[in-house]
């Protein structure tokens, strides 16, 4: 039905003439006091969220097998970052290429355009869309990390102790004495048993005791994360660019730091070419697009896909144009999406 009335306006359109114009605002405009508007460009963001991981050696390391019998612990101490998660979004800003101005016209409802705060299209005789912006990512200030060893049970024999294997003894002793008080009061096997909460306070502490005493054999590890975005504008199809690079030391890096491995970004065009627009009908009509679609995929250095997402793109698509003579009815409504200049609806 929809497309029936379009048909129908568009046959109509042709039998009136109209003074409305609408010209690129690259272009000479012949007339003052237009009505600017801008068809949008799409914004990819990529937000990459990566990790430092620091590794450090226990005091004790080496009597760890000798007391507690392990051999899981840290030798060395080592710094490494490493990529764990890529978010791709997207976002519309005006495209400056595709900036229209039109010319007031009372009898033409091109005079009556809707437009978002920063001038993307809505459309004709509609409320127009409040813009969704993305509220700009304020990163938290990372917490220092902690890098000493904790020794909070500092007993008279850790005090007295006159060497490292035996202030590793007696902090042995400790780890154990911790998980013989923790079986007891998991299994009720005291004078006088404190009621639920304090058990559960009481288990926090052990766990937290048992956890510094062994962080002085096996060593610890301590993660400290971060977010970088990226924005890209591409205005053509991107095969295998560096969009980062990640180095051991200062973490996320840019483009041109050669101290990072490289990741890799490619935006392949994914546009249906057969989707055919509307008849322009000569020059001076409403401008929209058919917005485009591409894949987005980022790879590591060694050319694994960590991350692929098919995406709108507006600027891969085409630029097409409602005839200015359908515009004599000012009762019209046309509504166009400001995200992607794509045509959504025509109404009367």
């Amino acid at each position: 039905m929809k497309s029936f009335l379009l048909s129908a306006l568009l046959c109509s359109a042709f039998l009136v003439s109209t003074q409305a114009q609408v010209v690129n605002s690259r272009e000479r405009v012949p007339f003052s006091n237009g009505i600017t508007y801008s068809l949008p460009k799409t914004v990819i963001v990529v937000q990459v969220q990566a990790v430092k991981t620091i590794k450090l050696v226990g005091p004790y390391f080496q009597y760890t097998e000798r007391y507690l019998g392990t051999r899981d612990v840290i030798t060395k101490n080592s710094i490494t970052w490493s990529v764990q998660n890529v978010k791709v979004s997207t976002k519309a800003v005006p495209d400056a290429q595709n900036t229209y101005v039109i010319k007031p016209d009372p009898a033409s409802s091109l005079s009556y355009v809707s437009l978002t705060p920063s001038g993307l299209l809505c459309g004709l005789n509609v409320p127009p869309v409040t813009e969704t912006s993305q509220p700009e990512m304020v990163q938290p200030k990372p917490e220092t990390p902690n890098l000493e060893f904790n020794n909070l049970i500092l007993t008279e024999d850790l005090l007295q102790a006159n060497s490292i294997a035996r202030m590793a003894e007696v902090a042995a002793k400790q780890i154990y004495n911790i998980r013989d008080s923790r079986i007891n009061l998991i299994t009720g096997n005291m004078d006088k048993m404190p009621d639920g909460r304090a058990v559960n306070l009481m288990l926090q502490k052990m766990d937290k005791s048992e956890n510094d005493l062994m962080e002085l054999f096996v060593g610890k590890t301590v993660t400290v994360p971060t977010t970088v975005t990226f924005e890209i504008i591409p205005s053509q199809e991107v095969q295998n660019e560096v969009l980062f690079r990640l180095s051991t030391e200062d973490g996320i890096v840019g483009r041109n730091d050669l101290s990072g491995q490289p990741y890799y970004l490619t935006v392949k065009d994914a546009t249906t070419k057969s989707n055919a627009g509307m008849d322009r009908g000569g020059d001076n009509g409403l401008y929209y697009r058919l917005p485009g679609q591409a894949v987005v995929t980022l790879s590591d250095p060694t050319g694994n896909v960590i991350s692929r997402q098919t995406i709108i793109l507006a600027q891969f698509g085409t630029i097409e144009s409602l005839p200015a003579n359908l515009f004599n009815k000012n009762a019209l409504k046309i509504r166009i999406d400001p995200s992607t200049g794509a045509l959504l609806s025509i109404e009367k």
